[in-house]
Parts: structure tokens; sequence; C-alpha cells
């Protein structure tokens, strides 16, 4: 089950939140955002970190109710369970060991981006006993739509597409892209830029090079 977002729906949706969150500091200047603070204080949220699966693919999970998570030991060789509560995301304990800190942050912002979008879709019936949403690696920092699709797959590229927006403002990633080719925001169009120069975006706001690539592609700034 999921809900129609379009991009534009999702990018508006983002602005909303994004000029509530903080003061709307983030749509004021390029910068980088403070994911926990957004997920504990905005989501009322609490980030908590477990071995999510054996093969370590599993990223990330949204608990959408109270109830029983199975995990891994630390030698991923022992299944336990563990309570959890409405409102955990949960992030692999993996995830820590990537050298690119933007992923990191991506997956949290996912999962938030899960919250966010889909919790009526995952209300607990009684006696259900899955309460959460798990994110595997093929899905974070893929948000290209290429059907057929599942519905997983398109609760994944909502939370992904959602998820850029809200880690990468579009005005602010306008802002700053114009600043660098000394231009107007309004002036700017779909250009070629060398890796540096997206690499250098992608420092700003704390995000991976690709997510970057990506995120640029989505505004229409990046010729393919």
């Amino acid at each position: 089950m999921y809900h129609e977002y379009t991009p534009e729906r999702l990018e508006k949706k983002a602005i909303e939140i994004l000029s509530v969150y903080n003061d709307g500091e983030l749509l004021k200047q390029p910068m980088a955002m403070d994911v926990d603070h957004f997920a504990e204080f905005y989501l009322k949220a609490t980030i908590d970190f477990a071995n999510l699966s054996q093969d370590g693919l599993t990223l990330g999970c949204t608990c959408f109710n109270d109830g029983i998570l199975m995990v891994w030991d630390d030698e991923r060789e022992k299944e336990y369970p563990i309570d959890v509560e409405k409102g955990y995301i949960f992030i692999d304990n993996r995830v820590l060991e990537y050298e690119v800190e933007g992923r990191v942050r991506f997956t949290i912002i996912h999962e938030c981006s899960h919250w966010i979008l889909h919790k009526r879709f995952y209300y607990q019936k009684p006696g259900c006993p899955i309460p959460k949403l798990n994110c595997s690696v093929y899905h974070i920092e893929n948000w290209s739509k290429r059907p057929p699709m599942s519905d997983e797959d398109i609760r994944e590229w909502q939370a992904n597409r959602l998820g850029a927006a809200l880690i990468m403002p579009a005005p602010t990633v306008k802002m700053l892209m114009a600043s660098k080719l000394n231009m107007t925001v309004e002036k700017l169009s779909a250009v070629y830029v060398s890796e540096q120069f997206v690499q250098e975006m992608a420092d700003t706001f704390n995000v991976s090079k690709s997510a970057m690539m990506k995120r640029l592609r989505d505004l229409d700034l990046l010729l393919q």
C-alpha cells in the first residue's frame, strides 16, 4: 500500500516541513541538516543502533508500532528479540563503518521520510507481530523510477525522494550552485560540471557525491 506522490508534491512537502523546522534556517542558506536533531526534536523519533540482519544488507528499520524486533548479536550469528516502541528508528551498526558520513546521514533521513509518509499504512492490527519496515542497501540513495515497480519499490522511492528534498533543499541547492557559477538563481539552467564541483556541493550539505549528483539531476541542473 502507498499514497500517490509526484516529485512535485514531495518537493512541496519538504518545503512545508523545512519552513516550520528550526525557524526555516535550512531554507535561508546552504548548510548541512542536523538529521539527529530533526528526527528527535521535530519528529519525536528515537534513533538507535543494532545489527538488523545477518548479511548486513538491511541498513535501516522504522518501527511504526510497539512490538518485538529481531536483531543479531555482535558476530551476527544468533538472532534474538528486543522490545521496541513506536517511533524508534534503528540504523544498522555496519552503516557506521562507511567512509562516507553523508551516507549514514542519508540513511537516517530516509527512515525519517518513511515515518512522515507511511505511518498510516503500518497501523498495527490486533495480533499483528510485525511493527517495522526494513530498508536494504539497494534502496538507500537510489531513487530512480524504473517501472514496473512493486509497492515496496514505490515506498522506497518516495522515502528517498522526500529525504533528498529535506537534506538537500531545492532553494539552497540552487543558491549554492548559482553562487559557484557566479550567476543569479533565476539564470540557472542545466550545465556540465566537474566531479570536483559536485563533490564540493556535496560537502556543503554533508551528503555523498552520488546523492548530490542525483539531486542535481532531479532539479534539472545537470546535463547528462
